[in-house]
């Protein structure tokens, strides 16, 4: 498995600012968690299911050509840390509805 991190710099409310993601052995996404800066948060894959927001495509070896300065930055992390968002996404709300209970 392979954990990935898109910090995105931008000031839309309605686009994440930062995105997680664990890749499987062809670089497929297995999981993802979406943040938003109005403090939403998606996370989708595994239990939390919305496999369909999850790509059909495979992530590039290398990282560094899904840069784009000023706009993106994308960067390896680890396991454990991808791990920490992943149970973090649990504590917040889940999407849109979640913000109402």
């Amino acid at each position: 498995m392979n954990y990935v991190w898109i910090t995105y710099h931008h000031e839309e409310d309605d686009e994440p600012s930062e995105v997680y993601f664990e890749l499987d052995e062809n670089r497929m996404e297995v999981r993802k968690v979406e943040f938003f800066r109005n403090g939403l948060c998606f996370s989708y894959g595994e239990e939390r299911g919305n496999f369909d927001a999850l790509s059909k495509e495979p992530f590039p070896e290398d990282l560094r050509s899904l840069n784009l300065e000023g706009e993106r930055d994308v960067k390896a992390i680890s396991r454990s840390f991808f791990q920490e968002i992943w149970n973090q996404a649990q504590e917040r709300p889940d999407g849109f509805m979640g913000m109402f209970f």
